[in-house]
């Protein structure tokens, strides 16, 4: 299992909405100045830190830190669902289209409709998935 480090923003309820704290080793990596990671975070800042909803079992204060945890299962069938599944509609709609249509034009205009098509289904589907109790992170407990 996963363990993350989260602050909690809100709570109502048995309900907190939560927010995953930026690695603080980010910065102190020896590949810091090649590294597209840091300079992708600094663009982002800390203000890109997604926010959500968990289920708790303990009363919390906003700024308390929690642990969150995901089953490493869950999390490599997430990654293969947002990276596999449209890099293989790239893939095939590329080769299947070049067999029926010799203008690379068309090929691509195709390639691009079908990669954004299963962009979608995926956030269709992973906007399903995340309403599943086993899908979700776990609340582990305070800090």
């Amino acid at each position: 299992m996963m363990i993350e480090e989260a602050s909690v923003v809100e709570y109502h309820n048995g309900i907190a909405i939560v927010q995953c704290n930026a690695k603080s080793a980010c910065g102190a990596c020896l590949a810091r100045t090649t590294c597209g990671s840091k300079a992708l975070s600094a663009l982002a800042g800390e203000k890109m830190a997604p926010r959500f909803s968990i289920r708790v079992d303990e009363p919390l204060k906003v700024g308390d830190k929690i642990q969150l945890g995901l089953a490493e299962n869950t999390l490599l069938k997430s990654v293969f669902l947002i990276y596999g599944i449209p890099l293989l509609a790239l893939i095939i709609t590329a080769v299947g289209f070049s067999q029926f249509f010799a203008n690379e034009l068309i090929v691509l205009f195709a390639m691009l409709i079908f990669t954004a098509i299963s962009f979608w289904g995926v956030k269709k589907l992973m906007d399903k998935r995340s309403q599943q109790i086993h899908f979700s992170p776990i609340f582990l407990g305070k800090v």
